[in-house]
């Protein structure tokens, strides 16, 4: 039986591209995505695991999850919307082996439910405490360019 690892969509699947006005920032509603990650994601199918996503979104942005992994020819089995409810239980109804998320409080719940969790740092801590809190998990560094 194959085994399952889960995976987050936003700063880790994907990542919208920005536009600086020279005054602000602002996102562009274009999706760009995460070649490390993918990498990844598809290495690990390759090595017989099924991979399933599982974002904070609301079931509305489901399709466009979708359409984004078709694009980029993910082998994703599956998409699950929590409209920001918390993820660990649907990471054990899936039998996660491995959650893949950029959210340190994600990383921790895995851990506290024996999951195992990748951090994935898109470079957006700043504080000594969530830097030393990263260290305690596998990280992976990414570039959002």
């Amino acid at each position: 039986m194959r085994q399952n690892i889960t995976v987050d969509f936003d700063q880790v699947l994907a990542f919208e591209s920005v536009q600086n006005t020279g005054w602000i920032v602002l996102g562009t509603g274009v999706l760009k995505p995460i070649k490390a990650i993918h990498d990844l994601v598809r290495e690990k199918h390759r090595e017989g695991f099924d991979i399933h996503c599982v974002s904070f979104r609301s079931l509305k942005d489901r399709q466009e999850m979708i359409d984004f992994c078709k694009q980029y020819e993910l082998p994703i089995e599956s998409f699950t919307c929590t409209d920001s409810k918390t993820k660990t239980p649907i990471l054990k109804k899936l039998n996660s082996v491995l959650h893949i998320d950029d959210s340190l409080s994600v990383c921790v719940a895995c851990r506290m439910s024996e999951i195992d969790a990748l951090f994935v740092d898109c470079g957006q801590l700043f504080d000594v405490s969530q830097k030393e809190l990263a260290e305690t998990f596998n990280t992976i560094k990414v570039e959002l360019d």
